[in-house]
C-alpha cells in the first residue's frame, strides 16, 4: 500500500552533496558576485549588506510645528493683553460741568442746585503805571 506520498531515492532528480552550490546573485541586476563580495560591481547595489531606512521625521516635524504655533498663539495673547486699553464703557451723552463753571441752562452768575456761591475776593488796587518817557526832538548824531 501507498500513503500517498512519493519518496525521492538518491540520485534521482534530487540535490546531489556533491554539485557545486549555485553562485550569488545581485538582487537588483542579477549579475553574479563572488564569495568575498559585498556590493555588486555592475550596478552598485549592496549584496550582502542590509542599509538601515531613513528615520521617519514626521513626528518630529510635527511637534515642532505645533510647539511653533502655540509660541506664536502665546506671543498674540500677551500682545493683545499688554496692548488693551481697557476699552471701558462708552462716553456718555450728558455732559457735566466742572465746579464754579455754569452749568446748561444756568446763567453765569447763579450758583448751581445745591451749591453755595464761592465766596468773592477783591483784587488788590493796581499800582499806576508811569508814563513813557518824551522821545527828544533832536536827533542824535552818530559818530
Amino acid at each position: 500500500m501507498s500513503t500517498g506520498q512519493a519518496t525521492v531515492q538518491p540520485g534521482e532528480d534530487g540535490p546531489s552533496a556533491d554539485a557545486p552550490p549555485e553562485p550569488l546573485r545581485c538582487p537588483r541586476c542579477d549579475a553574479s558576485l563572488r564569495d568575498d563580495q559585498d556590493w555588486c560591481l555592475e550596478c552598485g547595489a549592496p549584496a550582502r549588506t542590509r542599509l538601515a531606512p531613513a528615520p521617519n521625521w514626521r513626528v518630529p516635524a510635527v511637534v515642532v510645528v505645533t510647539m511653533i504655533v502655540l509660541a506664536g498663539a502665546a506671543f498674540a495673547f500677551a500682545f493683545v493683553r499688554l496692548t488693551d486699553d481697557g476699552g471701558g464703557p462708552a462716553p456718555s451723552s450728558t455732559v457735566t460741568a466742572p465746579p464754579g463753571q455754569p452749568g446748561p441752562g444756568q446763567q453765569p452768575g447763579q450758583p448751581a442746585p445745591g451749591q453755595q456761591p464761592p465766596p468773592v475776593q477783591e483784587a488788590p488796587p493796581a499800582e499806576p503805571v508811569p508814563p513813557p518817557a518824551p522821545a527828544p526832538d533832536d536827533p542824535v548824531p552818530t559818530p
